[in-house]
């Protein structure tokens, strides 16, 4: 993936790594909470899910992987993070690194993240990724709505990488890699049933009747860098 030059402040930083088992719920819900981490604005902890498997399936679950996703105040803060962290099973993962350009909806936590529109190459490969704090009584609409979409976004020609997150008991996140903006547009909307399919349109409409979450937001990113090992072993 290309590499852009030009100096930025405000950077996004997309981690996924494993580590032992046992090490599991420490780094699902602590990690991070209890350090200073300078420049660090906020972080999400998750479990990375396999789309398109069933709740109840051992197949969704990556119970060895943690996923974290990180809004940092400048990269020299990461860069910084990163080197005090060398011992980390961070440090041996798959990261990311993303400039944001669109936000649509609202997450409190991110919404001071600024937006990066100009020179934004929308031919390349971008990155797409949804939060949501999911009310606990919509689990079942969700679930009914939400299943079709993943298989429509695991299944589509124009997505490089694409899975879904949690963590207990209502945070939910899905991060996508697509070949352009353009394939990925035209996913959402369903512009060609036969290609893209209506899935993820049907679901938005739902929402749009009867929200299921208490905060959501879409964020669009450009890809500045790409390092660490090759993420797809951590998938197949």
């Amino acid at each position: 993936m290309s590499q852009i030059q030009n100096s930025i402040q405000e950077i996004f930083s997309f981690h996924l790594f494993e580590l032992p088992f046992y090490k599991f719920p420490y780094y699902l819900f602590f990690y991070l909470k209890q350090k200073k981490v300078k420049g660090l604005v906020h972080a999400e902890t998750l479990v990375p899910m396999q789309l398109g498997e069933s709740i109840l399936s051992k197949k969704r679950y990556f119970l060895s992987r943690v996923v974290l996703v990180a809004f940092w105040k400048s990269e020299e803060d990461l860069d910084s993070f990163l080197n005090l962290s060398k011992k980390d099973p961070i440090s041996r993962g798959w990261q990311i690194r993303l400039r944001l350009y669109r936000r649509w909806g609202k997450i409190r936590e991110l919404n001071s993240a600024k937006l990066y529109t100009e020179n934004v190459n929308r031919t390349k490969p971008i990155v797409a990724i949804t939060l949501a704090r999911l009310k606990i009584s919509q689990l079942i609409r969700f679930t009914k709505w939400g299943k079709p979409v993943e298989k429509q976004v695991r299944d589509h020609s124009g997505k490089k990488l694409a899975f879904a997150c949690f963590r207990p008991f209502r945070n939910f996140l899905t991060f996508s890699i697509w070949n352009s903006e353009n394939e990925m547009i035209q996913m959402v909307h369903g512009m060609d049933s036969k290609k893209d399919g209506i899935e993820h349109k049907e679901a938005m409409e739902e929402r749009n009747r009867k929200d299921f979450h208490s905060e959501f937001t879409t964020l669009r990113f450009e890809i500045l860098k790409e390092m660490g090992m090759d993420v797809n072993q951590l998938f197949y």
